[in-house]
């Protein structure tokens, strides 16, 4: 018999001896991992992506005065945003999670948890993703559409107010020029009107 029957033969003389501890694990396994499965709690998932575009890169008229969103350079500020107080509070009021009978412990503690519930990624150059995650389905929806418009609010604020403002300085100075043109052409209307007469041989 050769060497490299004989080796098999140990082998499988060796596995035959450990066949419980090789058989065992493979039964016993997938029923600890259902039963973790289900006693483990339910976590729901609920994302929206968005889309967020410079208004100088949609008009580039507007390349002056628009405020960059720098969406990479900024993304933990956005996490931050996100989960401001500012925005959660006010979410949580318009979809009655808190109210002015809770406590303000009890609303810092609803604040808290949907704080930790959120997370803010950047899938694409422009794009943003916001997650929720909840115990139950309820809701999740009408959530997180409401924090989705609080924060686009928040976070296209500067460049709002910047083209505002931008925009009343130009309608105060063309409202400016028109009264200086309407002036002049007042004025340019009654030198005519004043030498109407006149000619040159009058003039003489």
């Amino acid at each position: 018999m050769s060497s490299v029957t004989l080796r098999l033969a140990e082998i499988l003389n060796a596995a035959w001896r450990q066949r419980y501890v090789i058989i065992l694990p493979a039964l016993i396994l997938p029923f600890v991992g259902l039963l973790v499965g289900k006693l483990a709690p339910t976590v729901y998932v609920s994302h929206t992506s968005m889309l967020i575009q410079e208004t100088a890169k949609m008009n580039p008229f507007l390349e002056d005065i628009a405020v960059s969103t720098m969406l990479k350079e900024r993304l933990n500020a956005l996490s931050t945003l996100l989960k401001s107080r500012h925005v959660l509070h006010s979410v949580a009021s318009e979809q009655g999670l808190i109210n002015s009978d809770m406590s303000p412990l009890q609303q810092e503690r609803i604040i808290q948890n949907l704080s930790a519930n959120l997370s803010v990624t950047q899938p694409g150059k422009d794009f943003l993703q916001i997650k929720l995650t909840a115990d139950k389905p309820e809701g999740m929806a009408s959530l997180l559409t409401a924090i989705s418009e609080h924060f686009i609010e928040q976070l296209l604020a500067p460049e709002r107010s910047s083209i505002r403002d931008s925009s009343e300085f130009l309608t105060i100075h063309i409202e400016k020029r028109r009264n200086e043109l309407d002036q002049a052409e007042q004025a340019l209307a009654e030198y005519r009107n004043q030498n109407l007469a006149v000619t040159p041989r009058n003039a003489k």
